[in-house]
């Protein structure tokens, strides 16, 4: 049995940290070679090899990132969860416009048909579908408090 979706999310989050790495490296060559002139020795043909093997690294990570990428956008979406995120999504943003805005910021966030986009496209779908089934109150609607005054 694969990774599962948040699995692979997570490994995905690691190739990043690995570029960051690979780019911390990279400023290092580049402060050694600023500072070359103050040290003994020749910093500069080790730099280059620093370089050049960087760039090979980044090919090789850039390999895994499609990879990973591949694998979690093969994996199917499981209704349960993205109705049961919908749900959370309501309880915890207050009304359906902040919902919407919130899941299409988050969708927009991905590459279209990845499986975080469908994920995002889901739960838009149940939240509308939860809308028009059980219409929440317009905003700035007086209730009975407000007849009296």
């Amino acid at each position: 049995m694969g990774l599962n979706a948040k699995e692979l999310t997570e490994l995905s989050k690691h190739t990043a940290k690995a570029r960051r790495n690979l780019d911390n490296l990279l400023d290092f060559v580049d402060l050694m070679n600023n500072e070359a002139d103050k040290l003994e020795g020749d910093v500069v043909p080790p730099g280059e090899k620093i370089k050049e093997l960087s760039e090979e690294m980044t090919s090789h990570v850039e390999e895994i990132v499609t990879l990973i990428a591949t694998e979690l956008d093969k994996i199917p979406l499981d209704p349960e969860e993205i109705q049961a995120a919908a749900k959370n999504l309501d309880l915890y943003h207050g009304n359906i416009h902040q919902v919407i805005a919130h899941a299409n910021n988050q969708k927009s966030n991905y590459k279209e048909d990845s499986y975080w986009w469908r994920y995002w496209v889901g739960i838009l779908d149940c939240v509308m579908q939860n809308e028009m089934e059980n219409p929440s109150k317009p905003i700035g609607k007086s209730g009975p408090f407000m007849e009296k005054l």
